[in-house]
């Protein structure tokens, strides 16, 4: 699942992966896509150009991009760290080891823009692990063979992006069908309606909070009594006639 996203401006071309600290800066003057220590991960990205983006994935992450490293980190206080060149701007997350498994993904390798960073991939052994298919929403992942995915964690993968936005919606409101169905429960459906709520949002920048709240109540009436397709291009279509703009 995925556990943090921040976006960076660098001066200069790289960004630092791992400890919040101890980083030996000797040790990083060589050229390349990637650099590593026992600590860190240097990965060469765009500089003055744009923003780099780095998503951070807990367990399981998508498969994209080209992988650049797959190793242990040492984390002594169990937090990992995504900073640029200069230390100006860091984002800092909690995890669950002070030595875990990471892979690293970067669309360019030695001009990244966007980076991918799994933490423990289901502490996957080398030999055994799996990249499994998935066709859109639902990106490739990397997870264990016998890793059960939870219909929480399939509704997360649905809403983890803004491409595809009625397949993702269509997805997100199938898994909720089922949990209702297999649970009964309405104050599940509730809490991923307000999920659903907040994913809506980032759509377009001048979606606003009571256009997506009222969408979340015609989720709450309607949600059953049409099928999941349907159900998303309501929402969709109704939520652009009150934004007066195209949304897909």
């Amino acid at each position: 699942m995925q556990i943090g996203a921040v976006q960076m401006y660098l001066g200069y071309g790289h960004i630092f992966l791992g400890a919040t600290s101890g980083r030996d800066m000797s040790v990083f003057d060589g050229d390349g896509p990637i650099t590593a220590t026992d600590r860190h991960v240097r990965v060469a990205a765009r500089p003055q150009v744009g923003l780099v983006r780095v998503r951070l994935w807990q367990g399981a992450g998508p498969r994209v991009g080209r992988l650049v490293f797959d190793g242990a980190l040492d984390l002594p206080d169990a937090r990992f760290c995504v900073e640029e060149a200069t230390g100006l701007s860091r984002f800092v997350t909690k995890v669950s080891s002070v030595e875990p498994r990471v892979l690293v993904a970067v669309d360019d390798p030695g001009h990244a823009s966007r980076i991918d960073v799994v933490l423990e991939p289901e502490f996957v052994p080398r030999s055994a692990q799996v990249w499994t298919s998935g066709d859109p929403p639902f990106p490739k992942l990397t997870v264990a063979p016998t890793a059960p995915r939870h219909r929480a964690d399939v509704f997360a993968d649905a809403l983890n992006g803004h491409d595809f936005p009625r397949r993702r919606l269509a997805a997100a409101l199938t898994v909720m069908g089922e949990e209702r169905r297999v649970r009964g429960s309405e104050q599940i459906v509730a809490f991923f309606i307000n999920d659903i709520v907040e994913w809506l949002r980032w759509l377009h920048e001048r979606i606003t909070w009571d256009m997506c709240r009222e969408s979340g109540r015609m989720l709450t009436e309607q949600l059953g009594r049409r099928p999941p397709e349907d159900l998303a291009d309501d929402v969709l279509i109704d939520l652009q006639r009150r934004l007066g703009q195209q949304l897909y």
